[in-house]
């Protein structure tokens, strides 16, 4: 027996179609959302390595040549968002000056902030002496802590007063802090 096209229509009816349209746009939507997340994730972690890495190299290189190295904007900069650089001052306080560029990093993330908290000074530079320990403009140990932030994600490299280096989250970390002073280590 043969059943009539009336009771098995071939197809679907518009109503269907739309409720299919608006869970896919549903669907897509969060996807989105999710995958600007990850980015803004991935992009502060990313710089938050390097900078980590610029810290123990800029360290390792003031013990292994008995200099001062710095890490500084890069030039024509006043903030490190766009990325540092490492640079041997031998000692001045003027970095332009018979400066030599050890490393440079640049960042190609638009959304990213680097703040830097030090315990002695406001500045975007950070110096280690020649013994490998960061140092003030008044001689003393200095801790720093750089935040690292992109759309609501948040990274923090902390650096102790004898060089110790740290990453962590704020929020996810529990001695990590969203805000405040510099932590010593």
């Amino acid at each position: 027996m043969r059943k009539s096209a009336q009771n098995h229509p071939d197809g679907f009816t518009l109503a269907e179609l739309l409720v299919c349209l608006a869970v896919l746009a549903v669907l897509g939507a969060v996807a989105y959302h999710l995958a600007g997340v990850l980015m803004a994730r991935q992009q502060v972690t990313i710089a938050a390595d390097r900078l980590a890495a610029s810290l123990a190299l800029a360290r390792g290189t003031a013990l292994a040549r008995r200099v001062e190295v710095a890490l500084q904007p890069l030039d024509g900069r006043l903030v490190l968002d766009h990325g540092w650089q490492l640079v041997a001052t031998n000692g001045r306080r003027r970095l332009e000056q018979d400066a030599t560029v050890l490393s440079v990093v640049q960042l190609d993330a638009p959304c990213l902030s680097v703040v830097l908290r030090q315990t002695a000074r406001a500045s975007n530079v950070l110096r280690f002496a020649a013994v490998g320990y960061s140092r003030s403009e008044q001689g003393g140990f200095q801790a720093a802590t750089f935040t690292l932030s992109c759309r609501g994600e948040q990274r923090q490299v902390r650096l102790g007063a004898q060089g110790r280096i740290r990453l962590c989250t704020p929020g996810h970390d529990k001695d990590c802090e969203a805000s405040g002073e510099p932590a010593p280590p």
